[in-house]
């Protein structure tokens, strides 16, 4: 059953209880009332009826015998109110002016010094009978006063009637009303029930409007906090999803120039004959591409998934970290038949080398991609930073679209960057190492003019002026 149902039947159940209740009451009080009304006037009238037959009774004392007593009696009783009954010591009727049918076992508890009364109904009527002894002179009389109540039993029943048509009446108004409030109470609930399945279905952004300040309101309230916290616990759980997301791809992404170097290199020591110098850089080539993918992967995780940004930035020499980086890519270029430049000032930087290595070499990547045939690489000083710029004669980038190239999956030209293997992740990746370093990743582009990409590193204390 439904709280609305439950809510409608159990106040009609209370307000029809409590309205029998308050109409019984209230018609038996009243009754009572009459009753006892009724019955101290009838004990009255009966005192003074019985003294009314003790005055006659002395007026006929010379001539009260038994042959003429009761025609005495019904003298007597002509000068009464209401139905009188007499009888002999022995209970012997003397004279009654009651329905036939009434019953005088009453006589059987009547005392010397005392009256007492009785509720009867005889043919429909409903009477008081008093009844007390009455002793005059040498004569013993039972002396019996009937007063009729049928009004007062008529009135119970006009009143009984009365009550139900109220009762009735009443009953229907406060369904009604009953009817019409359940729904108002009940309203906060469906509304809040409605809420509850839409955020079950995924409109996790659905609140609750709180109006009033009782306890549906309070709910209402409470429920938005628990959508609030469901919100958010939804957001981490798929922010968390997202993170191990771009971690995978990053991290895929990121293999594949150390792998480009590693097997460069490897090729190049199975196929040409080279110098021991030759097969020492090469081998030392592989081994630090190698060390590097082992520790990149818990980098890459730290900064992708932890979004860590306190890692520790180390003095370098930056024409040398130029000279390494450039170098891994030394298979690469000369397979490509591209012209490369470097030139870098000598001066000690602040860098994160693993971090900084997949900068460096996501933005030459980029440039090997741009279509262009000379890739430049420049780091000089620039007052307190030391600047680095990756610049290509390639293709460039549209204006209305620059500001969108470190966006996530973003690729300018999706058909040849599919056909590159790119994702869209390495310029994402390079933006956030940039900030590591204290640098925003800056691009400068136009159309079949090149592309030229800056970062600002922090200088050493240590300088070589070399």
């Amino acid at each position: 059953m439904r709280l609305y149902a439950k809510f409608f039947f159990c106040a009609t159940f209370v307000i029809s209880v409590a309205l029998l209740l308050s109409g019984y009451l209230l018609i038996t009080y009243s009754y009572e009332n009459a009753i006892n009304r009724e019955t101290e006037r009838a004990i009255t009238q009966y005192q003074y009826d019985k003294f009314t037959v003790q005055a006659s009774l002395i007026a006929y004392a010379d001539s009260l015998h038994d042959d003429i007593l009761g025609n005495i009696l019904r003298q007597v009783s002509a000068d009464l109110n209401g139905l009188t009954a007499f009888f002999a010591e022995d209970k012997t009727l003397l004279y009654s002016d009651l329905p036939p049918q009434t019953n005088y076992v009453i006589l059987d508890d009547v005392s010397d010094n005392s009256h007492i009364h009785q509720f009867q109904e005889v043919n429909g009527e409903n009477y008081i009978i008093v009844c007390g002894k009455l002793i005059q002179n040498d004569l013993i009389l039972y002396f019996l006063v009937a007063t009729d109540i049928s009004d007062v039993a008529v009135l119970k029943q006009q009143m009984t009637q009365s009550f139900v048509r109220i009762y009735f009446i009443t009953l229907s108004l406060s369904m009604t009303m009953i009817i019409i409030l359940s729904a108002l109470i009940t309203r906060p609930i469906k509304r809040m029930n409605k809420v509850a399945a839409g955020i079950a279905q995924g409109s996790y952004g659905e609140r609750l409007v709180v109006s009033s300040g009782d306890e549906i309101g309070e709910l209402s309230q409470s429920f938005n906090m628990m959508a609030d916290a469901v919100e958010d616990k939804i957001y981490e759980l798929s922010e968390n999803a997202r993170q191990k997301e771009d971690f995978v791809a990053n991290f895929a992404h990121e293999l594949k120039t150390p792998l480009t170097s590693v097997i460069g290199y490897a090729d190049m020591l199975y196929q040409k004959t080279l110098t021991s110098e030759q097969v020492k850089d090469a081998a030392w080539y592989i081994l630090s591409e190698g060390l590097r993918l082992e520790t990149l992967s818990l980098k890459l995780l730290d900064l992708v998934v932890l979004n860590r940004r306190d890692f520790t930035l180390e003095e370098m020499r930056a024409d040398e970290l130029l000279s390494s980086i450039v170098g891994s890519l030394k298979p690469v270029i000369e397979e490509k038949k591209l012209s490369f430049h470097l030139k870098a000032y000598p001066t000690y930087v602040l860098v994160e080398y693993d971090l900084f290595k997949t900068l460096l070499l996501n933005l030459i990547d980029n440039a090997m991609k741009s279509g262009g045939n000379i890739i430049s690489v420049v780091g000089k000083p620039s007052g307190s930073r030391y600047s680095i710029s990756v610049s290509d004669n390639g293709r460039g980038i549209p204006a209305a679209e620059l500001h969108k190239i470190t966006e996530a999956f973003y690729m300018g030209d999706k058909s040849r960057s599919r056909k590159q293997h790119g994702a869209g992740l390495g310029l994402s990746l390079a933006a956030k190492i940039a900030e590591i370093h204290g640098s925003p990743l800056e691009f400068s582009s136009g159309e079949g003019i090149g592309t030229v990409a800056k970062i600002d590193l922090l200088q050493g204390e240590d300088e070589d002026d070399e």
